[in-house]
């Protein structure tokens, strides 16, 4: 679509706002959301729907957003989600690669059509709600808030990292060779400490990850009302039992507190269980339809401590020196978050196929503003890369946030992204984390 276009119904009526990801988005939207909507939603609503499709508009801060995401998500391999933490309202939601709209203007060739569903970049993916992949280091906040609600560690718990830690008879090594050092829980959220997470995982167990991760919403779908959305994978043992038909062996419970391994996630789930736990559990449902009112919700009680813990951590990734996040830091905004990155194979893997191939990685970030209670959070993922999730996917939810409260304190110009930030201005990554296992 080459010029701005606004297309609404007059009236008092609910109003859906379909946040259309660029040029290659309208097909795709107009075939799914449009038709689920009138199909699905319209009849429960009398037909009375208001359509706002938005594409080069501005309604409210929803156009900042998505410029900045789409901007910075052109030329990459990934998805980004950016949600209101207050309704759950979609404030932009890209997917990259997309396809041409204009090849479904009247009816699409069958060969073009086929060679669109045997692309292995896989253009028709929505991968904000459909990309079921390995978490990485953002899974890592489920497990401190797992470790501080379950008191199966005390909240003082320490683990000292020397670079790798043996677990059942396996080296599994930490992202900085060097080692952490004796770590803590909040410095373990800064600086993204493999080891001391693995120790945490062992002594927690996988029913109890499991738990918390199902209540904070990971492995089940968000209930956004568009088609189609994944559940992702939250292991068990049950699962494992009912999938495979044997017993969960406790190694794999290392990997999966690092967020690698049997685990899976949406960006739409990463971005509403980090503002559930910014927000003290609540889960507010993702929508495109404007001022929903009947919102299947969820809560999922935290304690106030556990949430100023997990929180002051996530601060500390972007807001103290050393963290993972340091690069991203934002002036007058309380930019709160974690970064991730999912290795596509093991250490071993890696070393035999060698060059870029063994290096490449799934990298994470989500990031939110203010520290509790957010106003709008943004997930990120970026994939095949040989860079870290701070690096990658960091600078795009950074260039949405701060899009966002450019726009609502009018200091709006143009979008702040990495393409128009000068050389000179743009601070290297400080210890960037890549995560490490041996499986």
């Amino acid at each position: 679509m080459s010029a701005p276009t606004r297309l609404r119904r007059r009236g008092d009526r609910p109003r859906v706002a379909l946040v259309l990801s660029g040029g290659g988005a309208r097909g795709a939207y107009e075939a799914g959301v449009l038709r689920y909507i009138r199909e699905e939603l319209a009849g429960d609503l009398g037909g009375q729907v208001h359509f706002d499709i938005i594409c080069g508009t501005s309604v409210g801060g929803i156009h900042a957003c998505f410029v900045a995401g789409t901007a910075d998500m052109a030329d990459k391999q990934g998805a980004v989600v950016a949600m209101d933490g207050h309704t759950g309202e979609i404030l932009a939601m890209v997917s990259r690669p997309t396809f041409d709209p204009n090849d479904f203007a009247v009816r699409i060739p069958a060969q073009e059509w086929a060679s669109l569903n045997s692309d292995p970049n896989t253009p028709l993916l929505n991968r904000a709600i459909q990309a079921q992949l390995a978490p990485g280091s953002t899974f890592k906040i489920i497990m401190a808030t797992a470790m501080l609600e379950s008191k199966a560690l005390p909240a003082d718990f320490t683990a000292y990292c020397p670079g790798e830690a043996v677990f059942y008879g396996r080296v599994f090594h930490c992202w900085q060779a060097k080692g952490h050092g004796s770590v803590d829980l909040h410095s373990g959220i800064v600086h993204s400490c493999d080891v001391f997470f693995y120790n945490v995982g062992q002594r927690l167990g996988i029913d109890k990850i499991f738990f918390y991760g199902s209540g904070l919403g990971l492995g089940r779908r968000t209930g956004i009302d568009l088609p189609g959305e994944e559940p992702g994978l939250m292991p068990s043992e049950e699962w494992v039992q009912r999938v495979y038909h044997h017993k969960w062996y406790a190694g794999e419970t290392i990997s999966v507190a690092i967020g690698q391994g049997a685990i899976t996630v949406t960006p739409i789930q990463l971005a509403r269980a980090y503002n559930a736990v910014a927000s003290g559990g609540m889960l507010v449902q993702p929508h495109l339809l404007k001022n929903l009112t009947d919102t299947k919700n969820e809560r999922f009680p935290l304690s106030d401590d556990t949430v100023e813990k997990v929180t002051q951590g996530m601060y500390g990734v972007i807001n103290e020196g050393g963290g993972t996040g340091y690069a991203l830091k934002l002036q007058n905004i309380e930019f709160s978050g974690k970064s991730g990155t999912a290795q596509l194979m093991s250490y071993q893997a890696g070393s035999r196929v060698g060059g870029r191939a063994g290096k490449l990685t799934n990298g994470w970030f989500v990031g939110y503003a203010p520290r509790r209670n957010p106003d709008i959070v943004v997930a990120a993922v970026v994939q095949g890369s040989t860079e870290h999730g701070g690096t990658t996917a960091g600078p795009v939810v950074r260039d949405i946030v701060k899009a966002y409260y450019d726009k609502k304190t009018g200091r709006f110009l143009q979008p702040s992204t990495a393409e128009n930030i000068p050389p000179s201005k743009v601070i290297p990554v400080v210890d960037p984390e890549a995560e490490a296992q041996t499986r």
